[in-house]
């Protein structure tokens, strides 16, 4: 059975945040083998209804995950607060649990149309770290079950252009969880952050920002939010400056392993949205420190107002697997994405990198 449950669950979620107040209170821990055990939706589980206290998040600039629809939501134990902070990491209460489902349109002329769920992906917060765990849809959709060791799905379904297509979707080992949500031996969370969630979403017909709004739904307790003087990152796709898109898009997408302790720390190469645009650690006349054979014979990882000198967008845009960036998990090149870097490329001035 194939539903259109990322849309149903709007429905819900787009009104108080709230199902039904008498809804019981979610799991704070534990190690279910099904997901329904965890108790964070109402209903037919593919319908993704969250019960009370379960918060539709939206960040800015999604992951990308070879095309995938998602929808993210946060559990907080009944009673307990979230720390606020400007630009790195909310500090959650042990219990918490960051829920983040994944699913293909079965045809991609039809945005509202039916949608296959493939996997939802779980970081609980126990001792003061996030533990990942992963679950598996089954055919019939009435559960997912939770999977240690990854796999790869055929997703059938029809393309923007009506071609039926059988599409390869890797789902993660934990251990991969680990390459992108650890630094410095120490686990995070990407999505859920400031700059991330600190955007404009509609709620109850209405639109307002998304900070105010969980300020509302009392998941920081008494904190101030001051949305208008903290970072925000841009959607990649929206009609903001190119440089702040571009920059959102690298960070969502690159920053996890191209930062200061991160898997490709060692590259010297960082695409944090604070790294100050111009910086040779951007990649500007760079020379890339570990490429192998993903340089495609370019000689800088940037080469300003030449796109198609620069090693970014090439990689990028890869699907050889010694090449493409990002190297885990995704098969397919985001190609608005592609067009996005380049165009910021492009638009740099020109300056000639020493050879």
């Amino acid at each position: 059975m194939v539903r259109s449950g990322l849309a149903v669950a709007l429905l819900c979620a787009l009104g108080a945040g709230a199902c039904d107040e008498g809804d019981p209170a979610p799991a704070t821990g534990g190690s279910f083998d099904l997901l329904s055990e965890w108790g964070f939706f109402r209903g037919d589980l593919a319908d993704l209804r969250p019960v009370s206290g379960v918060l539709l998040v939206e960040p800015a600039a999604p992951l990308w995950s070879d095309g995938a629809v998602k929808s993210r939501y946060i559990s907080v134990p009944r009673g307990s607060h979230v720390g606020l902070r400007d630009r790195e990491e909310w500090d959650f209460p042990d219990g918490s649990v960051v829920v983040k489902n994944f699913g293909f349109l079965l045809d991609e002329r039809e945005p509202q149309g039916p949608r296959r769920l493939v996997e939802t992906r779980l970081l609980v917060r126990e001792a003061g770290v996030w533990k990942p765990l992963v679950y598996m849809w089954n055919e019939d959709q009435s559960d997912a079950v939770k999977k240690v060791a990854g796999a790869e799905v055929i997703i059938d379904r029809v393309d923007a252009s009506g071609q039926p297509i059988a599409q390869p979707y890797l789902v993660p080992n934990l251990a991969q969880c680990a390459s992108c949500h650890e630094r410095s031996d120490v686990s995070r969370l990407l999505g859920v952050t400031t700059p991330q969630l600190n955007r404009t979403v509609t709620r109850q017909g209405r639109q307002l920002n998304q900070l105010d709004w969980l300020a509302a739904q009392g998941i920081f307790g008494d904190a101030e939010v001051l949305p208008e003087s903290w970072e925000r990152f841009e959607d990649p796709y929206g009609d903001g400056p190119l440089q702040a898109r571009a920059r959102s898009w690298l960070h969502a997408n690159c920053a996890h392993c191209h930062e200061p302790g991160g898997d490709a720390g060692s590259t010297g190469l960082v695409l944090t949205a604070w790294e100050p645009e111009g910086s040779r650690r951007l990649g500007l006349c760079k020379r890339p420190a570990a490429s192998g054979n993903g340089a495609g014979g370019l000689e800088f990882d940037i080469v300003p107002g030449d796109p198609d000198a620069s090693i970014m967008p090439y990689r990028i845009g890869s699907t050889v697997p010694d090449v493409r960036m990002p190297e885990l998990l995704n098969l397919i090149p985001d190609p608005r994405a592609v067009e996005l870097v380049r165009g910021w490329i492009a638009a740099m001035e020109p300056g000639g990198c020493e050879p």
